[in-house]
């Protein structure tokens, strides 16, 4: 394939001017749009003796597959380059090491970083759930790592370089205002008029676009199959390019709709593709501005950088897992800086019109870290030796962050309660239901109905089932939300059938309690309305207030509002589950390690990461291993000495599988939420736990896998009809990623752990 890049001949001043701050012992942080040529400044000052002396460079991207690109990139321009992505590890001494930032998560911590360090797109400080890795990636490394950060979407640069200059570092800020390449809206009316026999939206936009010469275009479509429908469309009204002929050998991994576009130089782009088809066709002919159309879903703005003359976006909202989101103005700012190229283009080219975005709806984001605390990093922190307590070392660790709420006062709060003298007489305590806290003991503890109950969520006194705890008094189902006269209560789904068209496939747990044989059918209604009514004693005593379909799957949502609790009476009204402390009575206040309702350091100690003074517990260290709420549910799983390690490893695959693969959830995987729940019940923490569960934890996958493993995607059945390949390509690249990640993890000092490694050795030498 043709390169897809210009070279550069002559660097702009203000790269220049970047190479020197870096050459006398400088960070760097630029801000430049999106194609001014960044990334030519890292490549300038490699080049430099200044950069030998300093020794490998690590060159961090948000995402795999621009890792993946630029080592392709850097290996064909003839560098010892490497790779570290999780899924993929080579040459990891090479001078330069393109990776994805949480892969060098455990060597900044541990005081052994690189000697440059280059954050690309940094504004991922302001992610949500990636935010603090990126913090602590500039906050820890020692004066002798250089850093050098890019971005071309931030309105608040200069906080970053003012955040260095308080850190001690020496920081130097360039800012690039004018696009090489600058963009201009084009109004689809102004476009050239095309023949009345090209019908639709996007094919007559394609084609006028075609006409004016402002190709190639990319539009971004908010979901998989509005691209692949939007390509087709197009494909359909353009004739066939001749210069790109698709080798009989390579249909298969193609497919044959990306097939049919691409003949006519038009292509689709997604997550459901395989990786061959993305690496092998699309990129490559993208990348080289040989495809006249891309319809690419909205993770291209932050992924390959297509040739590509105009840019279009299709819809401001798309799919985000389970959920719809609204583009932010610095998206919209990725996508239309992908219009443009340098050295072939005088000017890129939005495409607008009522109903599409434009130029002004796009802006640069405030940089403000909104969660500010990474459990798992600061458990490592506090985990590795140094002055003071663990929590006050991880006190001072968040001292140094860029998030303008530190969290240090309260961890510093809960280290001083840790030291406590625990000698004084104490009274348990309980808190009520306006905040106060009463004597436990002469309060009278009675039986009532949870649905009549108040408990504490987040500092607030709610109905107990609004609070996620309350689920783990029903174990069966997912948990969902029923209306209520509240509003809504939590409640629990169970999958009672299949959905076959109109009918009803009773699930075999149904048939066998009815006495009913093999494939036995009823219309949805009559299932509803006569079957369901027969197995209400399985789940009393809760109730079945409605059904909800999931694909193929039918579910009955239980509302178990009359199950008996044991409750306190406090203040008129009966308390379930309220909020405990022990006070030291000569002084009133809390005895022993008892960080406040609500904190972070509370957290720790419920779920068991902390001990009595603060310190991690061995579930603490394996939690410390992993990302978000994922080493919860593996410490779960190993303290669970029936749990096999073997079929662990399987099971682990569910972890980042997603919601794609729930028609399969009935299998032996879902031993690993059973676990969680067990060992945490159905709570919340936000960014860790949803429902007992981790945030991205799919249940089903590695039953698909296996299916998949077996016989390809047909093996799957009709429950598999939303199921692409890519989607498989994906889960098992994450699963042979946290099996990796377990082999190369240090010893937390946990039962099995060394069980669990030799289990996950075997299982990916078997993939």
């Amino acid at each position: 394939m043709p390169s897809a890049l210009v070279p550069l001949t002559l660097p702009d001043l203000w790269q220049q001017e970047a190479v020197r701050h870096l050459r006398a012992g400088c960070d760097v942080v630029i801000d430049a749009p999106t194609g001014a040529g960044k990334t030519w400044v890292f490549e300038l000052f490699y080049a430099t003796p200044e950069a030998a002396r300093l020794g490998q460079a690590v060159y961090t991207v948000p995402t795999r597959a621009l890792a993946n690109d630029k080592w392709r990139e850097w290996t064909a321009m003839g560098w010892n380059a490497g790779i570290c992505t999780g899924d993929e590890a080579a040459n990891l001494t090479a001078p330069v090491l393109v990776a994805t930032l949480e892969t060098q998560r455990e060597r900044i911590l541990t005081g052994d970083p690189p000697g440059l360090l280059v954050l690309d797109e940094y504004q991922m400080i302001a992610d949500p759930r990636r935010g603090l890795n990126y913090e602590l990636a500039m906050a820890l490394p020692p004066p002798s790592t250089r850093l050098l950060l890019f971005s071309g979407s931030v309105a608040n640069p200069a906080e970053i370089a003012s955040w260095l200059e308080r850190l001690g570092r020496q920081a130097r800020l360039i800012r690039v205002a004018r696009r090489p390449v600058p963009l201009e809206e084009c109004p689809v009316e102004n476009l050239p008029r095309v023949a009345s026999t090209v019908r639709g939206f996007w094919p007559r936009v394609a084609s006028a676009t075609i006409l004016a010469g402002l190709s190639p275009l990319l539009i971004f479509a908010p979901r998989r199959r509005e691209a692949e429908k939007i390509a087709l469309q197009i494909a359909a009204v353009l004739p066939p390019d001749t210069g790109i002929g698709i080798p009989r050998e390579d249909l298969g991994l193609v497919g044959s709709d990306l097939a049919r576009t691409l003949r006519h130089g038009v292509a689709f782009h997604h997550s459901g593709l395989s990786h061959a088809a993305r690496a092998r066709w699309v990129e490559p002919l993208g990348k080289a501005g040989r495809l006249q159309v891309i319809v690419a879903t909205t993770g291209l703005a932050a992924g390959i950088n297509f040739s590509v003359r105009s840019v279009a976006v299709a819809s401001t909202t798309y799919g985000d897992g389970r959920f719809q989101r609204t583009l932010r103005p610095d998206e919209l700012l990725q996508m239309f800086g992908r219009a443009g190229r340098r050295g072939l283009d005088d000017s890129g080219h939005v495409l607008t019109t009522s109903g599409l975005p434009a130029l002004q709806d796009a802006a640069p984001r405030q940089l403000q870290r909104v969660n500010q605390i990474d459990w798992p990093t600061l458990l490592r922190v506090m985990e590795e030796p140094g002055p003071g307590s663990p929590l006050e070392r991880a006190a001072t660790v968040c001292t140094r962050l860029f998030s303008r709420q530190s969290i240090s006062p309260e961890l510093a709060a809960a280290s001083r309660t840790a030291s406590t003298s625990r000698l004084a007489p104490t009274r348990l305590e309980i808190q009520g239901p306006d905040g106060s806290w009463t004597p436990l003991k002469p309060l009278p503890v009675v039986q009532m109905r949870i649905g009549d109950c108040l408990s504490w969520h987040k500092n607030r006194c709610l109905p107990a089932l609004r609070c996620p705890a309350a689920l783990e008094l029903f174990s069966p189902g997912r948990p969902c939300r029923i209306e209520h006269d509240e509003g809504w209560i939590y409640g629990k789904e169970l999958a009672v059938a299949r959905l076959r068209d109109d009918r009803c496939e009773p699930l075999p747990w149904v048939c066998k309690i009815l006495g009913l044989g093999p494939r036995e059918f009823f219309p949805r209604a009559e299932f509803e309305q006569a079957v369901l009514p027969l197995i209400e004693t399985t789940w009393a005593p809760a109730v079945a207030r409605s059904t909800v379909a999931h694909g193929t799957s039918l579910a009955a949502r239980l509302d178990f509002s009359g199950l008996e609790v044991e409750a306190v009476q406090c203040g008129g009204v009966a308390m379930w589950n309220p909020p405990k402390r022990r006070v030291d009575i000569s002084c009133g206040i809390p005895s022993g390690f008892s960080p406040p309702p609500g904190s972070a350091a509370r957290a720790w100690l419920e779920l068991g990461l902390v001990d009595g003074d603060g310190a991690p517990t061995p579930r603490g260290r394996v939690f410390s291993r992993f990302q978000g709420g994922e080493g919860l549910m593996v410490a779960a799983a190993l303290e669970d000495a029936n749990y096999p390690v073997d079929e662990l490893a399987q099971h682990i695959a569910n972890l980042r599988g997603g919601p794609r693969f729930l028609p399969f959830a009935d299998g032996p995987s879902a031993r690993l939420a059973s676990s969680a729940r067990a060992a945490y019940g159905h709570v919340d923490h936000e960014g860790y736990l949803e429902g007992g569960l981790s945030l991205d934890f799919g249940e089903g996958t590695a039953e698909a896998l296996a299916l998949a493993r077996q016989g390809g995607l047909r093996a799957l059945g009709r429950e598999a009809e939303d199921i692409r390949r890519g989607d498989l390509e994906r889960a098992t690249m994450e699963w042979q990623s946290l099996l990796r990640h377990v082999l190369h993890a240090a010893s937390p000092g946990f039962p099995r752990w060394e069980e669990f490694q030799a289990a996950c050795r075997s299982r990916l030498n078997s993939l």
